[in-house]
């Protein structure tokens, strides 16, 4: 890894435009249903429809722009991203001054506005890759992890205030954060053009790629389930233990860490290989999330829990991104995109079924369901330990297959 300890690579621009962006998604959606429910132009039910089709498009969306976006045209995609929030946020607070009660106009509107989201984040992850080299990649993720985990801590907050201050208005909250954004993205240094892909050497070159990103996929899918159930079930099951003040406190200190710890724990495995991080990220985040089953151990507990699950994501985000990029073949906007979209389908399953094993009073199964996902992915490293660390090797072998084939990058 190159670059000034305590530094990220190639400045703070490109994470700050990341936390702005975060957080023009982020002041709106923790309100959003309350927002709409004051409004009375629909039922809970149907205000739920109107949320959850942001939520879906915004964690699943990223696939669809994957074959539009062309390389060097990032920037351009993540301010006409924030035009389009902008726009959206601005279309609902209309319809809800007009009192319009189309609830398929709503639906529209609204998971345009986390379509456009998802775009912003492909755009973004994919001029990380651009900009900086193999032996930088997996510090620059560290670094965006740090910026969408202070955007999750501090956005919530800012929606609070703005809900309270706004009434009506407050669905014009992200448009501030949207046009910070889109001038400082304005301002990016574009990416490299992606290298031609080599020449396969052997038969086999593009189906172990395949295969390779077949089973990162998969071992992602497992780990975003045990991820889950602290970011997405666990309120509901902790809420009579702890109550809501504590269970928002815990999410809090979870930001906090992240954003105080992941320099140092990114420092600490800078050494480490790739199948040896995976396995230590899924035995804490699993560790962690065992505990959430006894949220009546208090808060001491908790804390602990969340120390732990923190840890575990510090370590697994910036490498699987960095090993899909690696088996990619240079088609980056592709691996990242699968990498985000299996994530917000194990993400929205595994939530599903952890709040209707709650509902059936087993809420304890889901927690450790989760473990269990985040033990097999222990196991399938330890399995195939060899196929894992080729996949690390991918990218520094590529310049030398490259001068093989008598190509140029």
């Amino acid at each position: 890894m190159t670059g000034v300890r305590g530094a990220p690579p190639g400045g703070w621009a490109i994470y700050a435009v990341r936390f702005l962006t975060y957080s023009t998604w982020g002041v709106l959606y923790p309100f959003f249903t309350v927002w709409l429910l004051d409004q009375k132009l629909f039922s809970a039910a149907d205000c739920g429809l109107i949320t959850g089709a942001a939520v879906l498009a915004n964690r699943l969306g990223s696939l669809a722009f994957v074959r539009v976006l062309p390389p060097g045209g990032e920037r351009r995609a993540i301010v006409g991203s924030q035009l389009a929030m902008a726009a959206a946020a601005a279309v609902m607070c209309a319809m809800a001054l007009l009192t319009v009660r189309s609830l398929v106009g709503w639906t529209l509107v609204s998971a345009a506005f986390g379509l456009a989201g998802s775009l912003a984040t492909l755009a973004q992850l994919t001029l990380i890759v651009r900009q900086f080299g193999p032996g930088e990649i997996r510090r620059a993720f560290s670094y965006e992890n740090v910026a969408l985990n202070a955007a999750g801590g501090l956005a919530p907050f800012v929606s609070s205030l703005a809900y309270a201050a706004t009434g009506r208005l407050y669905v014009l909250a992200p448009i501030g954060f949207a046009v910070l954004a889109g001038l400082l993205a304005a301002r990016l240094r574009p990416g490299r053009a992606p290298a031609a892909e080599a020449p396969a050497t052997a038969p086999d070159t593009l189906p172990a790629r395949r295969r390779g990103m077949f089973l990162l996929l998969g071992v992602n899918f497992l780990t975003h389930v045990t991820y889950a159930q602290f970011y997405g079930v666990f309120a509901v099951y902790a809420e009579p233990s702890l109550g809501a003040r504590n269970i928002g406190l815990l999410f809090a200190f979870a930001s906090v860490t992240i954003v105080v710890l992941q320099s140092l724990v990114t420092r600490w495995a800078r050494g480490a290989g790739e199948p040896a991080l995976i396995a230590a990220a899924n035995l804490t985040l699993g560790a962690g999330t065992a505990l959430l089953v006894a949220p009546e151990g208090g808060m001491a507990l908790m804390a602990l829990a969340v120390v732990a699950i923190s840890v575990g994501e510090m370590l697994y985000g910036p490498v699987y991104q960095t090993l899909a990029v690696n088996v990619s073949g240079g088609r980056t906007s592709l691996a990242v995109g699968s990498l985000t979209f299996v994530w917000g389908v194990s993400e929205s399953l595994a939530v599903a079924a952890g709040l209707w094993l709650i509902g059936a009073g087993h809420g304890a199964l889901t927690f450790v369901a989760g473990t269990c996902a985040a033990v097999a992915v222990v196991l399938i490293v330890a399995v195939l330990h060899r196929r894992f660390s080729a996949m690390a090797g991918t990218a520094e072998a590529a310049p030398a297959v490259r001068r093989a084939a008598g190509t140029t990058s």
